[in-house]
């Protein structure tokens, strides 16, 4: 008899918990009208000679947002805000053809989300869920019918489910609620913000905190539902200048921090300002190169900001979309390391994880922690790389021909479907090196290649700051996969002493880049960023923990980018 006494104990403590959540839930007017529309819906949403939706998710997603904003120490904004927003998959059809991944026109790319009631009246939004239901199953049918069409003038050589089979799950969580001081912040951006003043090259800075409090409720027709609640804190710092010859240089301070976490005081504030004002007119005063081809060093913000844009952007939306213009494919790129599974992405000494279930590293609250995804999934934690060999991908619930199930790695961000990316993308090394031994390879490398010195790079450019600046477009044809060098510096071979450069952007850089990788510091450090989508101006919080970066050789030529500089002196400094 003991062994059925220990089995029952678990059983009992499940049923306790269940029946506990569903009596929250039932108090919940959010969830109730979500579960009571989501019924009807199942049941009666049909019309004749048409067939009925397959699968139907709601999500409502709520944000309490404060923002205070600065712009060369005056204050620009500071407001609280509050917006609910309803998003709705609907899928006609069956798993293996559905409505699902084909774009018909330029405004079918985008997220489909509807403002709904801020309060939690059961009637009020029911009253939405039921219009806004019915006009996503006729726009449904409307896509399906378009999309067999399609296929059947282009067929595809491999037919892939549209939809993959996913086990129920349930995370039901409290609701977070924002506390922050908004007049505190007001002095505090006022107080750091006076570490400008003496930096009178500098032609602009800004300066933007926004707190954020993140509630949403999630249930779908199979039984998956959800309730999680994050608050985050962004503080973004930017200042630009501009060089002699027209190059813009623009630097930036980015802090990301979850839950109790604060941005630093401000005494750290004024530092790292301080810091990147100097660098900035530093750099601005520095030669200009013409070209360089040789080994470079990425430390700090430049080795996550690295993996960021050669690895996470290149492992993002693993299958094809269907489009009615081909010109449409441009803004919905494949990653260039989607169709290489199982294919050596790295050299051998490098592995790769992404822990979406991993809180923090070393005392640090990483960005991407979550349980459940965007479409209802448990997120996994999976290795990605490992011994150099790509081992899967981030996904959600549209398979591959490789991948059949969701490892719960799907993200929604505002006006953008919903797409796969990294949470916590940790870079691992069975060779660690310090950081003297690094700098002693990079010397190292020049010597074997006969060349005078090496590049150190500390910092990329970050493209969402830098456009806030610029007067004139940067040319199509001077894009590449990495962000062109900010912060960085020549290391002389000879005698490892460092001198400050400018005007270089990377040269045919391609993912191939990764496997010329020779050596990865003992420097392991966690980078809160915001992860870029492969849709403009849409990101996401992520964390990215890596150590230095040494690849052995890489091209760079002259910025093809010079602005006019001012006419008349900044008044702010005369």
């Amino acid at each position: 008899m003991r062994p059925s006494i220990q089995k029952s104990i678990p059983i009992l403590l499940i049923l306790t918990f269940v029946s506990a959540a569903m009596a929250a839930e039932t108090a919940d007017p959010v969830f109730r009208a979500m579960d009571d529309e989501l019924a009807r819906s199942m049941n009666r949403l049909v019309i004749e000679g048409m067939p009925s939706p397959y699968f139907l998710g709601y999500r409502v997603r709520d944000y309490q947002t404060i923002t205070v904003s600065s712009r060369y120490g005056a204050m620009v904004e500071s407001r609280p805000s509050h917006d609910r927003y309803l998003y709705i998959d609907l899928r006609v059809g069956d798993r293996t053809l559905d409505n699902s991944n084909y774009f018909s026109s330029w405004g079918s790319i985008w997220n489909s989300r509807d403002g709904v009631v801020e309060e939690n009246s059961y009637q009020g939004l029911r009253h939405q869920l039921w219009y806004y239901t019915d006009a996503a199953y006729k726009n449904a049918l409307e896509t399906l019918a378009r999309k067999k069409a399609y296929l059947q003038a282009h067929p595809v050589k491999e037919e892939v489910p549209d939809f993959s089979i996913e086990a129920p799950f349930a995370l039901i969580a409290k609701p977070v609620a924002l506390s922050v001081d908004q007049k505190q912040w007001e002095t505090k951006l006022a107080d750091a913000g006076k570490a400008f003043a003496t930096h009178t090259s500098l032609e602009d800075w800004k300066m933007e905190y926004r707190a954020q409090a993140v509630n949403q409720w999630y249930v779908n027709s199979e039984g998956s539902r959800h309730l999680k609640g994050e608050i985050y804190q962004f503080l973004e710092i930017s200042a630009t200048t501009q060089a002699d010859d027209g190059q813009r240089l623009t630097g930036f301070l980015r802090y990301v921090t979850r839950d109790g976490e604060e941005p630093p005081a401000t005494p750290k504030l004024v530092a790292d300002i301080q810091q990147m004002a100097g660098q900035l007119q530093e750099a601005a005063a520095a030669p200009a190169l013409e070209e360089y081809v040789g080994p470079v060093l990425f430390t700090d913000w430049a080795s996550a900001q690295f993996f960021s844009q050669l690895l996470a952007d290149q492992l993002a939306l693993s299958k094809k979309p269907l489009v009615a213009n081909d010109r449409m494919s441009d803004m919905l790129p494949m990653g260039k390391l989607a169709g290489k599974i199982k294919r050596r992405v790295l050299p051998q000494f490098v592995s790769v994880t992404d822990e979406p279930r991993r809180e923090d590293w070393n005392g640090i609250m990483l960005a991407g922690y979550q349980l459940a995804d965007d479409e209802g999934v448990e997120s996994q934690n999976i290795t990605l790389v490992e011994d150099g060999r790509l081992q899967t991908l981030p996904v959600g619930r549209q398979p591959t021909d490789k991948i059949p199930k969701s490892n719960g790695h799907a993200h929604s961000t505002p006006y953008q479907m919903t797409v796969p990316g990294i949470t916590n993308l940790i870079v691992t090394t069975s060779e660690p090196m310090k950081t003297d031994r690094m700098i002693e390879e990079l010397k190292g490398l020049c010597k074997d290649q006969e060349i005078e010195y090496g590049l150190l790079v500390k910092r990329l450019e970050e493209p969402s700051l830098e456009t806030q600046y610029r007067w004139v477009e940067q040319a199509d044809g001077s894009k590449t996969l990495l962000t062109a060098p900010l912060t960085v510096y020549k290391v002389y071979a000879k005698d490892g002493r460092m001198e400050p450069i400018r005007g270089l952007e990377f040269d045919e850089v391609s993912v191939r880049t990764l496997r010329d990788i020779v050596a990865l510091g003992k420097d392991q450090t966690a980078y809160n960023i915001m992860q870029p989508t492969i849709f403009q101006d849409a990101y996401y919080p992520a964390s990215i923990v890596t150590p230095s970066i040494l690849v052995e050789e890489m091209e760079l030529k002259a910025t093809t980018v010079h602005e006019p500089k001012p006419v008349a002196q900044n008044p702010y400094f005369h």
